[in-house]
Parts: C-alpha cells; sequence; structure tokens
C-alpha cells in the first residue's frame, strides 16, 4: 500500500555568505547528518507495522518521508505502486488525504493562535471539502472521537492538558479520513496512565476506522504487543523485519537480540559502545563496532536485507 523503496535522506547545514565564498576554494563542511541510507519497507494494507530505534537512528525521518513531509534524495516513496515523486498536484493532495501524520509532540506541533476549531477546520478549507456548516458539525464528531468534549472547540491549545493536546494532534490527524496513520511516538510525552489510554484509543480508533498505521516507537515491547510486524532501525539502516509472533522465538540480529534481551531484564547481554555518528558512519554495517560476532567483511560493505524465512527479513553478514 505505502512502500520506502531504496530511500536515502540527508540533511545539511545553511550555508552562510562567508562560508559560500569559501566554499569556493575549499571545502568547508561536513557531509551532513545522514538520517536515511537506502532503505527498504512496506506497510501493508490493515497492518500495524511498528518501527523501533533508539533517538538518531533514522526512525522519524523515514515516517516523514513516508508520508511525505519530507523529499527523499534517492529512492523513491510508492503509493499502491505510484511513484509520489511523478504526482500531479491533484494526485499529491489526494495522496495528502490519505496518509496522515501524528506528531511526537503535540505542545510544539499545533498552531498556540488557533482553537481546535479553528486547527481541525483548515485541512478541510484546504481540500475544499465541506461548506461551514458541515465543517463544524465535523469537528464536533472529531472532538467526540477522540474523547474530547464537543465544547472544547473554542479553547487554544495550552487551554488542553498534555493527554487532551495529543487527543486534538490525533483529531486533527483523522481530520481527513486518512487511510494511513504515521504515529511518530504518540505516547511518550506522556505520563504512564495516559500513555495506555493514547494507545487504547489509536486501536479503537484503527479498528474503527480501518486504517492502516506505522507506530514509531523507541519502545520495543509496546511496538511488540501492538503491531503485526516490527521493523527495527539503527543508524539509518533497517536491520530486521520481524513477524510480532516470531519476536524472541528466532536467532535475531545481534542488535535486536540485545533490544530483546533488555527488555526481558535477563541482563544476559550488555550492549557495549555507542550508536553511529550520523554524520560519518562506518562504512560497512553500521552496528559493526559494537557488534560480538562481527567478520571482516562487516567492515567493508552494509549488509543487504535478505529473506531469512517466510515475511522475517534480516541484514546481518554472520546470519
Amino acid at each position: 500500500m505505502l512502500r520506502a523503496q531504496r530511500v536515502y535522506k540527508t540533511f545539511r547545514p545553511a550555508k552562510s555568505l562567508g562560508q559560500e565564498f569559501l566554499s569556493l576554494f575549499r571545502k568547508v563542511e561536513k557531509d551532513g547528518v545522514q538520517a536515511v541510507r537506502g532503505v527498504d519497507l512496506e506497510a501493508r494494507p490493515g497492518e500495524i507495522l511498528g518501527l523501533v530505534g533508539e533517538s538518531g537512528s533514522g526512525k522519524s525521518t523515514l515516517g516523514r518521508l513516508l508520508s511525505g513531509l519530507y523529499v527523499p534524495d534517492a529512492g523513491q516513496i510508492l503509493m499502491a505502486g505510484q511513484d509520489l515523486a511523478r504526482f500531479s498536484k491533484a494526485e499529491r493532495s489526494r495522496f495528502h488525504q490519505r496518509v496522515q501524520f501524528m506528531f511526537q509532540d503535540p505542545s510544539s506541533a499545533l498552531n498556540p493562535r488557533l482553537t481546535a476549531q479553528a486547527t481541525l477546520t483548515e485541512g478541510l478549507i484546504i481540500h475544499r471539502l465541506g461548506n461551514r456548516a458541515q465543517r463544524k458539525e465535523k469537528v464536533a464528531h472529531l472532538l467526540a472521537e477522540v474523547g474530547l468534549d464537543p465544547s472544547m472547540a473554542t479553547r487554544y491549545p495550552h487551554q488542553f492538558s498534555g493527554g487532551q493536546r495529543q487527543r486534538l494532534g490525533l483529531a486533527r490527524a483523522l481530520c481527513l479520513d486518512p487511510e494511513i496513520l504515521v504515529a511518530d511516538e504518540p505516547a511518550s510525552s506522556l505520563d504512564v496512565s495516559i500513555q495506555a489510554q493514547i494507545i487504547n484509543l489509536l486501536l479503537d480508533l484503527k479498528e474503527k476506522r480501518g486504517l492502516t498505521m506505522v507506530l514509531i516507537s523507541h519502545d520495543l515491547p509496546l511496538v511488540a504487543h501492538l503491531a503485526d510486524r516490527v521493523a527495527v532501525m539503527y543508524g539509518g539502516l533497517i536491520l530486521e523485519i520481524i513477524p510480532q509472533k516470531l519476536l524472541g522465538q528466532i536467532d535475531h540480529h545481534p542488535y535486536v537480540r540485545a533490544l530483546w534481551s533488555s527488555t526481558l531484564a535477563k541482563g544476559d547481554y550488555v550492549l557495549p559502545g555507542e550508536p553511529p555518528d550520523p554524520q560519518s558512519p562506518p562504512p560497512g554495517c553500521p552496528f559493526e563496532p559494537r557488534c560480538p560476532e562481527t567478520l571482516a567483511l562487516c567492515q567493508e560493505s552494509a549488509p543487504p536485507l535478505k529473506a531469512n524465512q517466510p515475511d522475517h527479513w534480516l541484514a546481518c553478514h554472520a546470519r
């Protein structure tokens, strides 16, 4: 339904006028932050695809690429087999109706100058959906659907609690009735009790609306509990894609094994070292400097993502 195909994304710092002048004579900047480095990943109709990784792994960047908020430097984002880069203006508008992004921090994602009514109406106006009365009715329905009182439509973001702001952000993502929801750490900034409410709300809405969902998180146990499949990212690459039922039941990538071991509090594998520098990642496998099973080949080239068994994909030279 939605696919990233050999996708790359690097963020480079803007140059000052002085740097622009000096760059005529010598290189004065690094290559930039290599956030996503040749990723292949697909979201299938009706599933929850979990995308797991620690901070700096590239998972949020990949989520924004999938939802069309970022344009890849190379590779393709495909919707039903069609390249997003080749879409006409009308086709791109339709894409953004079908695929919506739920931001991690609602405090920074919501315009403080807009009421809830204006926030939820904005997308409807841009896409020319409904008249004024229909939009007002739609807003009331959306607020109720995410567990907010429709009378809150006149409030500004600062008048909502953190959990209520996240519900408002979810309502905004749903206002165009998307088919796919990309949710970036939807509960990480909330209290534990509120986290459970938001996650349960997402699950209820997925079933009610028939959504396909990409759930981005650093919390492997949470994703393992919710997702149909789990993709694990590290250093801008996908290291493993695992069906939920096989988690902990098979021979995982060494990094995934370390993550899984730590979540079970077994303490049988302590991961040494630090994540790779995204400005100068290792030339081979990004996990090689920390891997207990490294081979000479691991230092030379990144392993391709290969089918290990039905629906299980693994990127490891040692397996």
